[in-house]
């Protein structure tokens, strides 16, 4: 993340999709006749919480907090992975991280009809030239040099793919078949003149390493449509990852550093390299560049404010992950745990023992006689209205009451009813967290006036 307060971590991105829907715990209730109309109405509701995000793994500030406290980064991935320890791996030549996906732009919402790109200069006097290159319908290689600060368009033409600038096709179409379409290189590489940068409009993400596939998959009415996928060395793809401060301590960045390879080459091992090759919901990859899985930004960490300390840190550590018994874990973390992780038992799997339920007080991230983690401790005040309109898909009318009715071993809200003007539902915390953009599960909920 750029900025750390944004996380609502992703690791549970798609595994908790089907959890944040109304998922009832028991039947609605609906209200009926004077009882409801005798009910009072709240004029706000106050939710007091700690922590940001699934709390799962490795606190990102209580990282911080170790790091504040004098210890290395193996004894903080020791605290929060049970059991588990830093190790070198064999990394894979390369990783697919998908950067656009053929169901959404996110320039307009819709489908991606196009990839927008735009050469970009690494060095001062640096063209920004950028490299297309593809197959023709012979099999023969095509390759044309792009000049920069040029803004192209990438998308499907008669069954292949083209490049088009201001006034026109400027290269292809090149073809589809045996899954090619597209290439563009830029840093270093076959066909580089000067290295450059390549920066994609959409996403507002610039790239400096790697090169980039644009290729096309048929959607649900048989349109093609683009996709682009980085294909980027393991450590290369960790530099760009904004998951934590580059100012913060530097065993803290180290463990983030061994956290954010071990979860990647875990996505390797589990789905392979083309997840969803073949379905245009898919992102034929290994990892998505959001906080679907890691958040990636590319050039802007690497280059942005003390990002030579985080380089540093993805160096230092060479090829280390998080080992468990002699297996690559899928080393999840979140930004706080508000002082007690979590166990991935929640997502419905049995409970791992490297992630355990555990009090965490390094995430206050105390120094100086105070904590530094804004979220440690948290209180959201909403009016009624407000709790009323953001909990209107549950369908229980004015909301005049929020009731916990179960709270696991870390003490979040797995279980609440919600009671209101026309019926009572029952609904999982992590429903309530998506509706009120809560930071946490971990919370208390009060009625007031």
């Amino acid at each position: 993340m750029v900025r750390i307060v944004r996380m609502v971590r992703g690791r549970w991105r798609a595994c908790l999709l089907a959890a944040l829907v109304v998922l009832p715990l028991q039947a609605a209730v609906p209200a009926t006749g004077t009882a409801a109309a005798a009910r009072a109405v709240p004029t706000a509701f106050r939710f007091s919480g700690g922590g940001y995000g699934h709390g799962i793994g490795m606190s990102q500030y209580g990282a911080y907090g170790m790091a504040l406290g004098g210890f290395s980064s193996a004894s903080i991935i020791a605290h929060y992975y049970r059991g588990a320890s830093a190790s070198p791996a064999s990394l894979p030549a390369t990783i697919r991280v998908g950067m656009l996906q053929a169901g959404l732009d996110p320039l307009t919402g819709g489908r991606l009809g196009r990839v927008l790109v735009r050469g970009a200069a690494l060095r001062v006097g640096g063209s920004g030239t950028i490299v297309a290159s593809g197959l023709g319908p012979r099999g023969e290689l095509r390759r044309r040099y792009l000049a920069g600060r040029v803004t192209y368009s990438i998308r499907p033409e008669a069954g292949g793919m083209s490049v088009f600038g201001p006034a026109g096709r400027v290269f292809g179409p090149t073809t589809l078949r045996g899954g090619r379409g597209l290439t563009l290189r830029y840093g270093v590489g076959a066909g580089v003149r000067v290295p450059a940068l390549l920066q994609l409009p959409q996403s507002e993400r610039t790239l400096r390493w790697g090169r980039l596939e644009v290729r096309a998959v048929r959607d649900s009415r048989g349109a093609l449509r683009p996709r682009a996928v980085l294909v980027i060395g393991v450590n290369a793809y960790l530099r760009g990852l904004a998951e934590m401060p580059s100012l913060w301590p530097a065993a803290a960045l180290r463990a983030q550093a061994i956290a954010g390879r071990s979860y990647a080459l875990a996505a390797v091992a589990a789905r392979g390299q083309h997840r969803g090759q073949t379905s245009w919901t898919g992102c034929d990859c290994a990892v998505y560049a959001d906080t679907r899985d890691q958040a990636y930004t590319g050039w802007a960490k690497e280059g942005g404010l003390a990002g030579a300390r985080w380089v540093a840190a993805v160096d230092g550590t060479g090829s280390q992950v998080v080992r468990y018994r002699g297996q690559v874990v899928q080393a999840f973390y979140s930004s706080s745990s508000g002082g007690m992780t979590q166990s991935n038992a929640i997502w419905g799997s049995a409970p791992l023992a490297y992630l355990p339920v555990q009090t965490d007080p390094w995430d206050c991230a105390r120094a100086g006689g105070r904590c530094r983690n804004p979220n440690w401790r948290w209180v959201a005040q909403r009016s009624a209205a407000s709790v009323s309109s953001s909990l209107a898909p549950l369908g229980v009318g004015t909301v005049t009451g929020i009731q916990v009715t179960w709270r696991d071993s870390s003490g979040r809200v797995r279980g609440a009813r919600v009671s209101g003007t026309r019926r009572t539902a029952s609904v999982k915390g992590s429903t309530l967290l998506r509706l009120l953009h809560l930071k946490s599960t971990r919370f208390r909920v009060t009625a007031t006036g």
